[in-house]
């Protein structure tokens, strides 16, 4: 539930914000939306995880599609599920370089920027979590 809880709070929401930012500074009203609808989704998973122990969706809209798009509704789901979350994570990481690399992170209103930094500090420290959990899992399975 903690793994689950911080995944929400240092992936998910930063995700959410990097394609709002982006979304209102270069005018993409689809990229706001594909943001706020992530945030509705990782709000209410955040709330069920702590109510209900659980998630209550996928992680993501992207993740939404790509499961409901696939044939076989049962036949290899958690890869479907992960291919979802790939490209979400692509899609996120492509955006931050795109600010970052164009230079226009520094062109972002002070309110926007320091949320952004914000977002990468958790996004930062959620990618360690996970290298560090994924890590002590396989050592616990080591003979």
């Amino acid at each position: 539930m903690i793994g689950q809880l911080f995944e929400v709070i240092t992936i998910g929401l930063p995700f959410c914000a990097f394609k709002i930012i982006t979304g209102l500074y270069f005018a993409q009203y689809w990229l706001v939306a594909i943001g706020i609808i992530d945030l509705v989704i990782n709000g209410l998973n955040l709330f069920s995880i702590i109510f209900a122990r659980k998630r209550l969706l996928n992680t993501c809209l992207i993740t939404i599609i790509v499961d409901w798009l696939k044939t076989n509704r049962d036949k290899d789901r958690e890869l479907y599920l992960d291919l979802g979350n790939a490209l979400d994570i692509f899609v996120s990481f492509f955006i931050v370089a795109l600010m970052i690399g164009s230079g226009h992170i520094a062109k972002l209103p002070a309110v926007n920027l320091d949320i952004w930094n914000i977002c990468v500090v958790l996004n930062v420290l959620g990618a360690g979590y996970g290298r560090l959990s994924q890590s002590i899992k396989r050592f616990k399975g080591a003979p």
